[in-house]
């Protein structure tokens, strides 16, 4: 969303923040590049399920949109905090700009529950802004009306950063996914610690997220380099020299496209088949060893960014315009 906070400042449109809290440390990575958001709703608890966020989210945000009385509310993906967040503000009256409308895997329960959440939104949004083409296709799909291509925001971020690419002997590890928690996750790290002990030459760069169910497995890797979660310009510069690497997210699959880097996705689909069909993303799941080849033996990927130009703040603000 910083890229369109920075667009609405520049032109001198009013706007506020609200920032849920969860994962207080997560937000301390990105406070340099957002202003001070106006409301912390501070919902995070220990193993708080969904149904906690839901609750926690809904009471405080319905007094913040009854008070401040805004035009429209913008959210930006699918996780459980846009789908509330816009849930409640149709129930306010309020219209509701999605950015990063219309990706799509028609498997409720992969990516869970952020599919439920992204589809549920479309249905009550006033405005699509779908970051492809195939994501508008999706969407007018499903009778979805308002939609506006716009490339994704996150290349706006990255282009913004301008960081030189290079390919080390360094691999980026992120494994954060609620369906891959458990079994699936525990085999993950360990293909992992096998690759990293076989190919020592690499250092293998976990920057951990704080969820206790990734934290619990940490003692797998024994030969690789667990760090603390970066901030977001360090964690982009980390990628721009990275040789190659290996996630389960969502947004790191666009990042790869705009520093030319192959990622095996550690999942059973995706949302953004996109950078499949480009050649720089790979579906692995769980079998990383199988595949671990595809991207150290060729890790540089040139080609047309299925993303976008990094204009898409400025053409979703010229569509509100």
């Amino acid at each position: 969303m910083s890229p369109i906070i920075r667009e609405l400042d520049k032109r001198g449109i009013s706007f506020k923040t609200v920032f849920t809290g969860q994962h207080r440390e997560l937000y301390d990575d990105v406070k340099d590049l957002v202003p001070e958001p106006d409301f912390h709703l501070a919902i995070m608890k220990e193993n708080q399920t969904l149904t906690d966020i839901l609750s926690s989210i809904s009471l405080r945000f319905g007094e913040i949109l009854r008070s401040e009385n805004p035009d429209l509310l913008i959210v930006q993906g699918d996780t459980s905090t846009v789908a509330i967040s816009a849930l409640i503000a149709f129930y306010e009256k309020v219209p509701v700009g999605h950015v990063e409308a219309g990706l799509r895997t028609y498997d409720l329960t992969s990516p869970f529950p952020e599919e439920g959440n992204r589809q549920m939104v479309s249905r009550i949004a006033s405005y699509n802004w779908a970051p492809t083409e195939l994501a508008a296709k999706q969407l007018k799909k499903e009778n979805v009306g308002n939609i506006t291509v716009t490339g994704n925001t996150v290349i706006d971020a990255c282009k913004n950063f301008n960081y030189p690419i290079s390919y080390e002997n360094k691999v980026l590890i992120t494994l954060h996914r609620r369906e891959n928690f458990g079994e699936p996750m525990e085999k993950i790290f360990s293909e992992i610690d096998l690759l990293a002990k076989e190919y020592s030459h690499l250092e293998f760069i976990f920057p951990m997220h704080p969820n206790p169910n990734v934290q619990k497995l940490r003692p797998i890797l024994k030969n690789v380099n667990i760090i603390n979660p970066l901030g977001y310009s360090e964690m982009m510069q980390l990628l721009s020299k990275v040789k190659f690497v290996i996630s389960d997210s969502g947004g790191i699959q666009e990042e790869c496209a705009a520093f030319g880097k192959k990622v095996l996705v550690c999942r059973n689909t995706t949302e953004r088949p996109e950078g499949l069909d480009a050649g720089f993303a790979k579906l692995v799941h769980t079998n990383i060893v199988e595949h671990f080849n595809w991207a150290n033996k060729s890790p540089k990927w040139s080609g047309a960014n299925p993303y976008g130009k990094g204009n898409a703040a400025k053409k979703i603000i010229d569509s509100l315009k």
